[in-house]
């Protein structure tokens, strides 16, 4: 066999060279495929991942349980959402009768856990329409005592929840957070003036809502 020349050896070892150049970048490119994927992949499932927690947040609702009776086509117990009002109860018990006197209840009054409700009916007595003296907004018997449409038209601001106390003028979610948090922490409004102490509620605030609140 001939012996290579010094020029065919060059040749050789170039081409040599030029052969795990490409395999190299070939077995690169090829890894770097299956790599980018499975990235993007992991970041675009963290990404759904964080777009569906506030709506699995959003589902979670409390229940109060209430006792209606009279002017109902259903009396009884019955579930409704924290901070439903009397229109809700009355719908949840089927819906008001024929013999309902609206003139006697306030639709719109707010019900707490545990109340015991009556509505009203045409056949009522027109003296019952008073009670201790006052003309009722709405009838409800709480814990075994009747309340008068003053007491009925007051939030207690120490015992109202969330959304009590958003139902008074100028009072929305953040100054109503901000009430329970000062109750919880200095304990119960001795007087309606101390809560003037509650971060964003000034001397203004106070006139507007002082005739709209009490305590206990």
């Amino acid at each position: 066999m001939e012996m290579l020349s010094a020029k065919q050896k060059t040749a050789i070892i170039i081409a040599g060279v030029i052969i795990v150049g490409i395999f190299i970048f070939y077995m690169t490119t090829k890894s770097n495929n299956y790599i980018m994927p499975e990235v993007n992949e992991i970041a675009e499932d963290e990404n759904k991942g964080d777009g569906e927690e506030p709506e699995e947040e959003q589902i979670v609702s409390k229940e109060i349980v209430v006792h209606i009776t009279g002017a109902v086509q259903k009396e009884g117990i019955v579930r409704i959402k924290e901070g439903s009002r009397i229109v809700d109860a009355i719908e949840a018990a089927g819906g008001m009768t024929d013999e309902i006197n609206l003139e006697m209840i306030n639709l719109a009054y707010t019900l707490k856990d545990g109340q015991k409700i009556y509505v009203p009916k045409l056949s009522d007595k027109e003296e019952e329409k008073y009670i201790n003296g006052e003309k009722a907004s709405n009838i409800i018997i709480d814990n075994g005592t009747e309340e008068n449409s003053s007491t009925n038209a007051k939030i207690n601001i120490n015992t109202a929840n969330i959304a009590q106390l958003e139902t008074i003028s100028g009072i929305g979610e953040s100054t109503a957070n901000k009430i329970i948090q000062y109750r919880e922490k200095n304990g119960k409004f001795k007087t309606i003036e101390e809560i003037k102490n509650v971060s964003g509620i000034g001397e203004l605030k106070y006139e507007g809502i002082k005739n709209d609140i009490c305590v206990d």
